[in-house]
């Protein structure tokens, strides 16, 4: 059968309208099922309603429950990172709908929410679409490591100006961890999985006095990780070694004042040789590479309430970081053909910043009328070091490059939430912030950078009953533009003079539109959230490379690609089926699509889906309680094939992910056997295309750096 332009054109239409068939009926389920199920618990159990389960979004200004919150959120606990045997945030990450990650390094590190983030971190300092933040101290662009003492992990989706800056123009990560108790706590926790792995972790908190309290969390991960380097004759090459302390000591020396001193401490030291050139898990590298961590950190949290009229809240931290990331460039050893080339490629970052954040919250005695109001200022002071260490192809020698970057960043926000009616309430907030950066480097390059910013939000939420929430929300985030100092650098190059025109980029700005639904049954049986949004992303920043001639040599950059479109729907729901069975299940469709954008070599992609947006995921877990003592989790994760660049026609492979505990629960302890990826997948998580096997002639191919295989492991622990 020859299939006309025309019958291809129906084709497309029937498909795009089946999907939106198929995506307003999940949207007309859910809203159904958010309004009748409190309204059914509530003629059942009208009295349960004091005892509704609600919990507190940490990253909110108001602290509101996530049920009351607009916007499209999602809550962890210790208990789904049980559920699932996450040992780190990359397995945490696929519960989450539209949410995915990429690494290129040791661990995923790049997070994109709803097809929006960042890939890599080479030479120019990027400005993370999503951030992340650790007990309030900003960890954007250097990932997460430890999160055995969580104590609630939120992840908020669409720009979150307002409360956040620029570094949420997709979303946030919002990790909290374990805090002082008034009693004695703790917990110690042992793992033993193949590939030599084990993982020991512990926490411990008490009151010293009725005023002074603390908690310390210590946690250890060791792993030869999932590569066999045939070379070395070594299966450590792309190894784990990872320590984490920290510590929380809280003061509340009246009833209107407490103060909390926190304390982190990292030590990554963990290898980096994850790409072959027989594309599988066997490297042939004779130098592999290095993917180190050191950072220390301090924070003061401030919460008074002696104030009639507000309550002020806020923290003061310090960071202090150093990175050491590094590969082998050729991918393999001296020997294995005529034609082979043999570099290394170093990067050396140093990071050192102070960041104040501090608000009033209205009281009731403080309402401007009806309005509860919030009034916040937000100061930064951040230094980024780099020295590259890298082979220079024009020079025909080792070479290095050296930058440094000095951003400031200063803003207010504020938000006020009106009551229309009884069960009508407006939600508005805006934030003001203006940054200047100050870039120099080896080449000679010295260029300043200032620009004043502004995002907003504004939501219209309906209350029909207090277990239920309708809302309409318009929300506006940024992102800074900056230098391409990468491409400064190499311009006076020939084969790459065409970077002179791509010397720095402009700051991205996101509208997004969302329309949302949540709902719980009095009795917890039934909780459902759905949101569909649709946003539109103005000078969006998009990665480039010049490689020419596909070889060794390419040069990165940050370029505007006009701009883009990104819209679907997200659902998540937990039914408790029986009192011995629970489901869990989140869902997600993504369409996207590039605005006019034509790479330096003058491929054009305009109108093609974005890099690292997957069209649908899905989540199912189920928790089985066999007996009191024992439980069964079973978990199946999803996603679909999506392009790794927005440079290159490749893609990863659709995948389905399959979890497995079983664990036994005694007074105080818990054994549990398990295993990941059960099915033996093998997940792309980031992919290169370009040659660099001599052995083919150079011929370019599409290289994958897989996440973990099948995993088996046992875990105990004492709780006490």
């Amino acid at each position: 059968m020859v299939l006309t332009p025309q019958a291809g054109v129906i084709s497309v239409l029937m498909e795009h309208h089946t999907i939106m068939r198929f995506s307003l009926s999940l949207v007309t389920a859910a809203v159904f099922t958010a309004l009748v199920t409190p309204v059914v618990a509530h003629a059942e159990n009208a009295a349960a309603v004091t005892a509704i389960e609600r919990i507190t979004v940490q990253g909110d200004l108001r602290q509101q429950s996530a049920g009351q919150l607009a916007g499209s959120l999602s809550v962890a606990t210790e208990q789904d990172l049980q559920r699932q045997s996450v040992q780190h945030l990359d397995e945490l990450l696929n519960q989450f709908a539209n949410v995915n990650f990429s690494a290129g390094a040791s661990r995923g590190r790049f997070i994109q929410v709803r097809g929006i983030g960042e890939r890599s971190e080479f030479v120019d300092t990027i400005n993370p679409s999503v951030g992340m933040l650790i007990d309030g101290i900003d960890y954007s662009g250097l990932g997460i490591t430890g999160i055995s003492d969580i104590a609630q992990f939120e992840v908020f989706r669409g720009p979150e100006a307002t409360r956040f800056g620029a570094n949420a123009l997709a979303g946030m990560l919002n990790l909290t961890t374990k805090g002082p108790t008034d009693t004695p706590e703790g917990k110690v926790t042992v793992t033993l999985a193949d590939y030599d792995s084990y993982q020991l972790a512990g926490q411990f908190s008490n009151a010293i006095t009725p005023q002074w309290g603390y908690s310390l969390a210590l946690e250890q991960q060791v792993s030869d990780g999932f590569i066999k380097n045939t070379h070395l004759k070594r299966d450590d090459t792309n190894n784990i070694d990872e320590f984490n302390a920290r510590f929380k000591l809280a003061f509340q020396p009246n009833s209107d004042l407490t103060l909390q001193l926190i304390s982190h401490f990292v030590d990554q030291d963990n290898g980096y040789d994850a790409f072959s050139l027989d594309r599988n898990r066997t490297t042939l590298s004779d130098e592999p590479g290095q993917d180190k961590l050191r950072s220390k950190a301090l924070a003061l949290q401030t919460d008074y309430r002696g104030l009639p009229f507000a309550r002020l809240q806020g923290q003061l931290s310090w960071l202090d970081a150093a990175m050491d990331y590094g590969f082998d460039e050729d991918w393999s050893h001296v020997g294995l053909h005529p034609d082979e080339y043999s570099t290394t490629d170093r990067y050396l970052r140093n990071r050192e910043q102070l960041t104040l954040d501090y608000r009033l919250v209205s009281t009731d005695a403080g309402r401007l009328g009806d309005s509860d109001w919030v009034l916040g200022i937000y100061a930064a002071s951040k230094e980024f070091e780099l020295t590259r260490q890298f082979w220079n192809w024009s020079l025909w020698q080792a070479d290095s490059f050296a930058s440094a970057l000095t951003r400031t960043n200063l803003a207010v926000y504020t938000e006020l939430s009106t009551p229309v009616s009884d069960k009508l309430t407006l939600i508005s907030g805006v934030r003001l912030e203006r940054y200047e950066d100050d870039y120099a480097d080896s080449s000679g390059n010295q260029i300043g950078n200032t620009d004043t910013m502004w995002g907003a939000k504004l939501s219209l939420n309906y209350q029909p009953n207090p277990q239920a929430l309708i809302y309409l929300l318009g929300s506006r985030g940024y992102k800074v533009g900056g230098v391409n100092g990468d491409a400064l650098a190499k311009a006076a190059d020939d084969s790459l003079s065409e970077l002179m025109s791509k010397a720095s980029f402009a700051p991205e700005t996101l509208y997004n539109a969302e329309f949302g639904v949540k709902g719980t049954a009095l009795d917890q049986s039934l909780v459902t959230r759905v949101a569909a949004f649709y946003m539109w992303r103005k000078d969006m920043q998009v990665k480039g490379w010049l490689n020419p001639d596909s070889g060794p040599q390419f040069a990165g950059f940050i370029d505007n690609a006009g701009s883009g479109r990104n819209y679907g729907i997200e659902i998540e729901n937990r039914l408790q089926l029986h009192p011995q069975l629970a489901v869990m299940l989140s869902a997600s469709w993504l369409k996207t699509k590039l605005g006019n954008y034509i790479t330096i070599d003058g491929d054009d992609f305009s109108g093609r889906e974005q890099a690292q947006a997957p069209r649908f995921g899905y989540s199912v877990a189920a928790d089985w309680y066999l007996s009191d003592a024992m439980t069964f989790n079973i978990g199946l994760q999803g996603k679909d094939a999506f392009y790794y660049s927005d440079g290159h026609e490749q893609r990863s492979s659709r995948y389905e992910l399959l979890n497995l505990r079983l664990s036994y629960q005694l007074q105080h302890w818990q054994l549990a056997v398990w295993s990941r990826n059960a099915l033996d997948k093998d997940i792309g998580v980031r992919g290169f295309y370009f040659g660099n096997d001599p052995r083919d002639g150079y011929a370019p191919h599409l290289y994958e750096q897989f996440a973990e295989p099948r995993r088996v492991g046992v875990s105990a622990s004492y709780q006490f």
